[in-house]
This record gives C-alpha cells, sequence and structure tokens, in this order.
C-alpha cells in the first residue's frame, strides 16, 4: 500500500466522532487538513460513530442525527439528537470498557467534559473532540473545513472515503499494543483513537507516526 497521502497536497478528510487510528495517523503527520462540510451526509460511517473494545469484542457507539433536509442534508447542517441519554451510555461504555487502562484515569477528566456538552452541530461537536484529542496527543495540525463540494479535487488528496466501518484499509499494519480485553478477543486493530490513548497514552504520537508513514508510502 502507498500513495495515499501524497506528499504537496492538503488532505480531505470527512467529520468524524472519536475517529480510528488511521484517520488521526493523518492529523498527526504534520499535513494541512481540510475537513469536508459540503458533502450529503452518508449513512453508516464514521461521522457520526467510533469503535471501541469492550468485554464483548468491537462495539460501535453512535451518536444519532436528524436531517433537517432529508437525504439531501449538507454535514454541515447535520442536527445531534439528544431524544436519548446517548452522551451518558456512551461514558459509561467508555468507562466500562477502560477504567482498567493504564492511562484512563489520566485522560479521564478532559474527555468526559465532552461528554457534558451539548452541541447542535455534529460538525461542531466533532470539531471539539478534535481540539481535545489534538491537545492531549500533543500535535498541532492545520484544520479548515471545505466553502464547497468537489466530487474530485485535483488539488487536495481525497480520503473523504477511505476511512470506514464497512472495509479495512488495504495493506495497513497496525502494530499491536496491549488492550484491556486483549486476552479474550486477540487484538483488534484500527479502532477509535481513545482506544489508543487510554493504553499508550504519551506514546500514542509515536504510534500514529508509524501510521502515517504507511499512508503516505
Amino acid at each position: 500500500m502507498s500513495g495515499f497521502a501524497e506528499a504537496g497536497r492538503p488532505l480531505l478528510l470527512p467529520t468524524a466522532y472519536f475517529p480510528p487510528l488511521a484517520y488521526y495517523a493523518c492529523l498527526a503527520g504534520g499535513r494541512d487538513i481540510i475537513i469536508e462540510q459540503k458533502e450529503t451526509f452518508p449513512k453508516q460511517t464514521y461521522r457520526n460513530r467510533c469503535e471501541i473494545m469492550t468485554v464483548s469484542g468491537k462495539t460501535t457507539l453512535i451518536v444519532p442525527v436528524t436531517k433537517p433536509d432529508g437525504n439531501h442534508t449538507r454535514s454541515e447542517n447535520i442536527l445531534i439528537s439528544y431524544r436519548e441519554p446517548w452522551q451518558r451510555t456512551h461514558w459509561r461504555a467508555l468507562e466500562t470498557a477502560y477504567n482498567s487502562s493504564p492511562f484512563f484515569l489520566y485522560y479521564s477528566g478532559r474527555i468526559r467534559i465532552l461528554f457534558e456538552m451539548q452541541e447542535s452541530s455534529l460538525i461542531q461537536y466533532n470539531d471539539n473532540i478534535l481540539r481535545c484529542l489534538n491537545e492531549l496527543i500533543g500535535i498541532n495540525p492545520s484544520i479548515s473545513y471545505s466553502d464547497n463540494f468537489v466530487k474530485s479535487p485535483a488539488d487536495k488528496q481525497d480520503l473523504r472515503s477511505l476511512f470506514t466501518p464497512k472495509k479495512e484499509i488495504p495493506g495497513m499494519d497496525y502494530p499491536s499494543y496491549m488492550q484491556v480485553f486483549r486476552h479474550i478477543h486477540g487484538f483488534l486493530a484500527g479502532l477509535s483513537i481513545l482506544d489508543l490513548l487510554f493504553h499508550l497514552g504519551p506514546d500514542s504520537k509515536k504510534y500514529l507516526d508509524n501510521i502515517f508513514r504507511q499512508l503516505a508510502g
């Protein structure tokens, strides 16, 4: 695998909720990042979900959303629904899954605040997540948001469809690290950045740099 993150062009990414490791490796790679907000919001992607490891194995946490313009709603207009207490459910899942991980207590105070704010916009909520995690990981990518939708942009490296729960990135090799439930399920690769952060803590940046080198080819 090579060339997913070619040099010289900004990386065009979708918005994401506690993104997967390969996505976060792009943020750690020191490149300009443009997050797509003008696209028609697609279903069943990391834009409003993340994957963690629990005692039951890989578990998906989904942010419920509403579409003011139906199936034609752009990502920038997607609203978060608070009809159900999903934030409490997500936080309890994280606490149960990672309470015994090496760095959960160290980071949990900052992460928990994200589950106490009630942004109306999914884009803004995900932006708050990125800003918090970037600080905790120790990276400072240049992030901007798209001002129009281009199906096949020539001036950007288009990674909008690369990160999907439906299939793995071809050829990606995620170095294993200790996970709380590894003794039950083996190593689960490419989960949410939270899985890495709670297990590796300050070494997360080094791990992400390794992944970015694979993406860059």
